[in-house]
């Protein structure tokens, strides 16, 4: 039986604006795009994104207390994040959740090229 793919939707524009207001004010904390939500970025470590009317943080093992890992679809999480909860999706609460991701990917060694090329090469290799 084939998986039913979910329909992801757009993050409501005031969500954007709250996760932007969250932004850390430092030049090596980077904006882009993950599958066209709204993502911060550390030394290429992905910590904080927006996934439809979702904000998710990576925390690694330390969650607040009461968090909830956070999922894709049910039965598909992403290991080390967490689901903002509704409570501190804007201000000083959110700038918290945001702060502690970076206090996390700042633990992570930074992610180059060369690696991402070499687990590319691993794919095709088992692919095969």
């Amino acid at each position: 039986m084939p998986r039913e793919m979910p329909k992801f939707t757009k993050t409501p524009p005031d969500l954007v604006a709250a996760f932007e207001s969250a932004r850390p004010d430092r030049p090596d904390v980077e904006r882009k795009t993950m599958f066209s939500y709204p993502a911060y970025f550390l030394k290429g470590n992905m910590f904080a994104f927006t996934f439809g009317p979702k904000i998710a943080v990576r925390l690694g093992a330390k969650a607040p207390k009461g968090a909830e890992p956070f999922e894709v679809m049910p039965g598909r999480g992403m290991k080390e994040y967490y689901t903002v909860p509704a409570s501190a999706m804007k201000g000083a609460a959110l700038r918290r959740w945001v702060g502690d991701g970076l206090a996390y990917a700042e633990t992570l060694p930074a992610k180059t090229k060369t690696a991402a090329k070499k687990t590319t090469a691993k794919k095709a290799t088992k692919k095969r």
